[in-house]
């Protein structure tokens, strides 16, 4: 019994029985459960930054995708996704494989796989990190605007669009791949570049390398747009407003028992009418 663990995210009655196991695990040395989870199985509760805050070896995700990529924009300390959502692409057991899990864990059966991050800067300062993407898209639906996207003090493209969403390769599996993108190994360190419904069949996504930022621009009077990261909470920005996307120096940290990413794809990503 050597671990010691966060535990952090939503669950529902079914699971109730995993997650109170943990108390008293045989590979658990302590748990420590985040506020939302501790009122439900009836133990002391402590918030998100008092968590990553104790001697912990990794937080234990249990939720969705989503789930796990906000607690990654909040640390770097590992972590093992616990899938409960619906695609789960991202997280890399199921509620079932928990015990499994643990004991592999105490073994050191596994690895971590380490995937870049995006720190997004706006006029000069930092307004937060993403593991997936950032998006910059129109304050109002069906309204194109105006975008420039630099690579450096290089113009890659000006062009009339929803918005653009910058990725990393993890997350060229999500919103990106759902507007064109390409699939690009998580193994790589690359920005992916993806103009959101352009208005122009000229217009194409770009990979471009890391070494310079991602500048973006809006180049019309009196058309704002918001900014989103990884899904999460909104920026106000206008023509005046400067946008850069730089390679964090932080990694996200996924503990992983198999290198599965192509698997994963035709298991949770292709019709499943393709792959019989």
């Amino acid at each position: 019994m050597s671990l010691k663990i966060g535990v952090y995210g939503t669950i529902y009655k079914d699971h109730m029985d995993v997650i109170k196991s943990l108390k008293e695990h045989p590979n658990v040395e302590k748990a420590y459960f985040e506020e939302t989870i501790a009122e439900d199985i009836e133990e002391k509760g402590y918030g998100l930054e008092d968590i990553l805050d104790k001697d912990i070896d990794f937080v234990m995700s249990i939720g969705g995708d989503g789930t796990l990529l906000k607690l990654m924009q909040y640390t770097d300390l590992p972590a093992l996704g616990v899938n409960t959502g619906t695609v789960g692409f991202l997280t890399n057991i199921e509620i079932s494989e928990v015990d499994e899990a643990l004991k592999n864990i105490e073994k050191g059966n596994f690895f971590l796989d380490e995937r870049s991050k995006l720190d997004v800067m706006l006029n000069g300062e930092k307004i937060g990190e993403c593991t997936n993407e950032v998006v910059v898209h129109s304050d109002k639906v069906a309204k194109l605007r105006e975008i420039e996207v630099y690579y450096g003090d290089n113009m890659i493209d000006r062009f009339r669009a929803d918005g653009l969403i910058v990725a990393t390769p993890t997350g060229s599996t999500c919103y990106a791949m759902s507007a064109g993108g390409p699939i690009v190994n998580p193994r790589l360190d690359l920005f992916v570049v993806v103009p959101l419904n352009p208005f122009d069949m000229a217009t194409k996504p770009h990979v471009v390398p890391v070494d310079e930022p991602v500048r973006i621009k809006l180049t019309e009077e009196d058309k704002a747009a918001l900014i989103v990261l990884d899904g999460r909470g909104e920026h106000h920005v206008n023509k005046k407003d400067k946008i850069a996307v730089y390679p964090s120096e932080t990694r996200a940290k996924l503990i992983s028992f198999k290198d599965n990413f192509y698997d994963k794809i035709k298991q949770k990503l292709v019709s499943k009418t393709v792959f019989r």
